[in-house]
């Protein structure tokens, strides 16, 4: 056997200290407790397993040693000792305290130390009267150990209320684990491993070599990524991670915000925290562990701001119309089809793969071919979930036969349905001042008295659009707390952007209201929220439709900022003669009968649904006559405080005889 075979194995840092603390404890015993040998045997079987067995365990002998060569240079603990500048002394400290987390040894050696006091933790007390033993008078002062920098940087935790000497020490296992290079992850923090690069636009790929970069070097000190739900900011910050050799970890904010020497332990274990605050609009905050120079992710929606030196913002854009024909053909496995989904649809990489995956398993379950209809019943399911504290999803689907409107307003649905789906290529080749101003938003205003279809031509417009709506619900969205109504309308419009629906706000002039004077506190704030309201509106990326009965109670600023006002007349006798026709189908009693009705009867389409569904209930599923008719619509004018017409009250009164 040559000499190389027998020439010991130098044990790594955490070994030689944790070596160290065993010879020192007992040492120690020695000199504390020397009558009582039972754990010293232990003690130095320990150390001669860390240290090697060929190792002379001599403490002072190992301590000159490591002396000589301190700072330590190789691994992460000998990286954190060189940056926190930590003696030998302070170093065995730590090790004490991680190793109380990690040897049951460790624990009853120091439980016998104690005795007869009780406690877990290693005291002040014994952890001075420890070092002063080893390294000499004063090595360890009670008075200055708050101001130390590992109870300053929240590493270590000082515990109790008792007299500074009696109180405890404490190294939680998480910190020990990521010092010794063994930690896999945090409690409460998950891992974010997908990397998917071709979900995100193009243009942010091109960027992610120099946002790393920067983060590389320092002259950044995190990121501020600004995105809807889905919009793949998740994709982004692992992607960083990977370039910047680290893992990205999802940090819930409020344990970031409690546990500040977290981002310690993210430096060292090579973690990138990626932190989520959910602020509301004019909402401030300001990230913990700054001074650790670990580099930050921070995904924030539409509202909010985040305070901090060197922080760099990047706002995530959607992929563009021929990136999502590309993503769409990929998913669907068809040209057509994809041509059609991107058009329609402005969705992120990773929601357009998510409803992909529903769309073929909806067809798989009907054993169907892919088509439209499946793609449009799964952007219904597509963040339903949480749409639904806000607003009501509206799933019927109307075909242009079941909405009967005067030639002028189906013209201008017709206009409306155009100027969606040009909402992305509208603004090619215009000038550069109206550039300025671009945005896929668009805005409609329907007014008309109750009745007249004005809800029906949203439907009919979310149907044409292949596109989910969903009705606002402002019991939900209004709240009493000053503040709280603008977080749910923020919440409600960047989950709306996020799936692309199309969002109704029936009676809108109870949001979008004139402003008063302002001269109560009240009005006050009611104004705030109506200048909120119109700026996220008009910023909205989507399509909004509103309906009043009034033009004149919709603010004027507002107004100005629509993209099509659309009026709803009440309907002419051309429309009610269609509109009875629509109704009653194969069950009513001919045009004979509808052209006397639509002739005296002024009704909207509301109250001859009313007087229709009365009818079929007379009729109890038979066919449906004049007389069942003429009895609805007695009822329908009752409810109006209003009297037949008299035509029609001859009509009523003849077939009573």
């Amino acid at each position: 056997m040559n000499s190389a075979e027998t020439k010991p194995t130098k044990p790594e840092l955490w070994q030689s200290l944790a070596g160290l603390l065993r010879l020192g404890l007992y040492r120690f015993w020695q000199q504390a407790l020397p009558n009582d040998d039972n754990l010293l045997t232990l003690l130095l079987q320990d150390s001669e397993q860390l240290l090697g067995a060929t190792a002379a365990l001599d403490w002072q002998q190992h301590a000159a040693r490591m002396q000589e060569a301190w700072p330590p240079r190789d691994g992460v603990l000998a990286r954190f000792i060189q940056d926190y500048q930590l003696t030998l002394p302070e170093s065995l400290l730590l090790t004490l305290l991680g190793e109380m987390e990690r040897s049951h040894l460790i624990s009853l050696i120091i439980g016998q130390l104690q005795a007869p006091a009780t406690g877990n933790r290693p005291s002040v007390h014994l952890c001075t009267a420890l070092l002063d033993a080893l390294f000499g008078e004063n090595t360890l002062q009670p008075l200055r150990l708050p101001d130390s920098s590992l109870l300053q940087a929240g590493l270590i935790e000082l515990t109790g209320d008792a007299p500074l000497p009696l109180r405890t020490l404490q190294l939680k296992p998480g910190y020990w684990s990521v010092l010794l290079g063994q930690a896999r992850g945090w409690p409460e923090c998950r891992p974010l491993d997908e990397r998917c690069t071709r979900l995100l636009p193009n243009l942010i790929r091109d960027q992610l070599g120099s946002m790393a970069e920067l983060l590389a070097q320092g002259y950044a000190k995190g990121i501020v990524l600004r995105g809807h739900p889905n919009s793949g900011r998740r994709l982004v910050a692992q992607e960083l991670a990977h370039l910047l050799r680290r893992q990205a970890i999802a940090i819930p904010t409020e344990l970031w915000q409690q546990e500040t020497a977290l981002a310690i332990a993210c430096r060292y274990a090579d973690w990138l925290p990626v932190l989520q605050p959910e602020l509301g609009p004019g909402e401030v905050w300001r990230p913990h562990g700054s001074r650790t120079q670990v580099p930050l992710v921070i995904l924030l929606g539409s509202d909010g701001a985040v305070q901090g030196k060197d922080l760099l913002e990047l706002l995530l854009p959607l992929p563009d119309e021929t990136q999502r024909n590309r993503l769409w053909a990929k998913e669907l496995g068809s040209k057509k089809l994809a041509r059609a989904c991107a058009a329609n649809a402005l969705l992120s990489g990773p929601s357009i793969v998510s409803l992909a995956a529903s769309a073929r398993l909806l067809a798989q379950r009907r054993k169907e071919r892919l088509t439209q209809g499946h793609v449009t019943q799964a952007r219904r399911q597509l963040g339903s979930e949480r749409l639904r504290l806000l607003a009501q999803p509206v799933e019927r689907e109307i075909d242009k036969n079941a909405i009967v409107l005067p030639p002028l307003v189906e013209n201008e649905l017709e206009r409306l349905i155009d100027r969606t789906r040009q909402r992305e290529s509208l603004w090619q080749g215009l000038g550069d001042t109206l550039r300025q101003t671009h945005t896929a938003g668009v805005r409609a205003l329907f007014i008309g008295e109750s009745g007249t279809g004005k809800t029906l031509a949203a439907s009919y417009i979310a149907t044409r659009l292949g596109a989910p709506l969903y009705r606002v619900d402002l019991s939900a969205v209004m709240n009493k707390y000053i503040g709280e109504s603008e977080k749910n309308l923020s919440a409600l419009l960047d989950m709306a952007a996020a799936s692309d629906v199309v969002l109704l706000f029936d009676e809108a002039d109870s949001l979008f209201g004139k402003r008063s004077e302002g001269k109560e506190t009240g009005e006050r704030f009611a104004n705030m929220l109506t200048h909120f309201l119109l700026t996220r509106i008009e910023n909205h990326p989507g399509i909004v439709l509103l309906t009043s009965n009034n033009r004149e109670g919709i603010d004027t600023a507002f107004t100005r900022r629509l993209d099509l006002i659309i009026e709803f007349p009440l309907p002419g006798f051309s429309e009610r003669l269609k509109l009875w026709r629509s109704h009653l189908g194969r069950r009513g009693p001919g045009d004979e009968t509808y052209r006397l009705l639509a002739s005296y009867c002024d009704f909207t389409g509301g109250q001859l649904r009313n007087v229709v569904l009365s009818a079929a209930v007379s009729a109890e599923q038979g066919p449906i006559t004049s007389r069942h008719l003429l009895t609805g619509l007695l009822a329908e004018y009752r409810k109006l405080g209003r009297d037949l017409p008299g035509k029609l009250s001859q009509l009523y009164t003849a077939t009573e005889t």
